[in-house]
């Protein structure tokens, strides 16, 4: 009973469980993303973000721990394995330039001072402000979604 509350308490905090069972390449993986993501998004004023990257990366952490505690018990043989490869993302520098330029817009965007925004656009600057702030996520889903269309059709055509 007191190991099922200790697992649990290690469940909540993102690689601590898979850490626990040993498993500390995967552990710390998840570790480092989630608190990585947390504070980058944090630091490039992109608080609004926050749910949508981190709590999914904390959610898969939290199931990942007890799937791997269920085959453990089960007396299957867990490998220590990352939960993800690097070497996509190093091989892609391309969108990993875009990603990097979406940040940094969205950080500067955020980042704006006010005294800017109504030297540039008079008295209407909060409500140009807001809709510039509110917009941008979906523009970016927008482009990437059609960057990701046309990417399968040209996977189709050369099929």
């Amino acid at each position: 009973m007191i190991r099922n509350i200790i697992f649990f308490c290690f469940s909540l905090i993102p690689g601590a469980a898979q850490m626990s069972m040993g498993l500390f390449r995967r552990g710390i993986q998840l570790m480092v993303t989630t608190i990585g993501a947390f504070t980058l998004l944090l630091s490039f004023n992109l608080e609004q973000l926050i749910p949508v990257i981190c709590m999914p990366l904390w959610f898969f952490s939290f199931f990942d721990g007890y799937n791997i505690k269920k085959q453990i018990d089960l007396g299957k043989n867990v490998e220590d394995q990352e939960v993800y490869n690097y070497d996509l993302l190093l091989k892609n520098k391309k969108f990993l330039g875009i990603a990097f330029l979406a940040l940094g817009l969205l950080g500067f965007v955020n980042a704006i001072p006010n005294s800017i925004l109504i030297y540039v656009f008079g008295d209407n600057y909060q409500r140009i402000y807001w809709t510039l702030r509110r917009s941008i996520v979906p523009l970016l889903l927008i482009v990437l979604g059609i960057c990701l269309l046309f990417k399968s059709r040209k996977i189709e055509t050369k099929s």
